[in-house]
């Protein structure tokens, strides 16, 4: 509903705000002019790993509501140099599809989005705050769980693969020169056709959109 879309809003700006002034708050004491320099290692290898939230603004089929739900994500990259880190990365993220009219749970969706294709573009920092965006593309794997009750009266539901592109902005904060603190804001497209089977045979095809976005906090090591 639009109010619980509201509250959703609501909640995802607080988780901003307060990953944003949590990493401000630690580096407080630095000189926080800017510095025109690239922040990628150059030459070595960087594995991160976070965790965090996956929020649907949209209606993903008619008349339905989404939750928010968990996400993992893993990443690899490669310095090429001082400005562009290239790389993979695997997300798998989780919500549940409820009825609007009457309320009642349909399904859950479980989504593993693998980009093989991945750039992170690092700018300059902010003293210890380096910021930097990102984009990906690759597929989004999807599969769907139905309700207990759903299942009673014989209905599956299809979901199959989409095309992904992932786009992002985050923020490293380097505790050492080996380990750094992530957060990171994403938003990956996940548009594609949902099929409704009626004790085997196909009743329906409708246009379904899962695309999400994803409030990540971790850690990244350096190699």
């Amino acid at each position: 509903m639009k109010v619980e879309r509201m509250g959703n809003r609501m909640l995802l700006g607080a988780v901003v705000i307060a990953a944003f002034a949590g990493v401000a708050g630690l580096a407080a004491a630095e000189d926080m002019s800017w510095k025109h320099e690239g922040t990628a290692p150059e030459g070595k290898v960087t594995v991160g790993f976070r965790a965090g939230m996956a929020l649907n603004t949209q209606e993903v089929v008619d008349n339905s509501d989404t939750g928010v739900g968990p996400a993992i994500n893993f990443l690899g990259t490669y310095g090429v140099n001082k400005w562009i880190n290239v790389g993979a990365m695997l997300t798998w993220q989780r919500f549940s599809i409820d009825i609007q009219q009457p309320k009642a749970d349909l399904a859950s969706v479980n989504t593993i989005t693998l980009l093989p294709a991945y750039v992170e573009f690092r700018p300059g920092h902010f003293g210890k705050i380096q910021p930097y965006l990102s984009t990906g593309i690759g597929v989004n794997i999807n599969s769907v769980s139905e309700a207990d009750a759903i299942k009673r009266t014989g209905t599956r539901f299809s979901a199959g693969s989409t095309f992904a592109w992932r786009t992002a902005g985050g923020i490293d904060f380097p505790v050492t020169q080996h380990i750094v603190l992530n957060t990171e804001f994403a938003v990956n497209r996940n548009r594609g056709t949902i099929e409704t089977k009626q004790n085997g045979q196909v009743t329906s095809k409708d246009p379904f959109d899962a695309s999400s976005m994803n409030i990540l906090f971790g850690a990244k090591f350096v190699f």
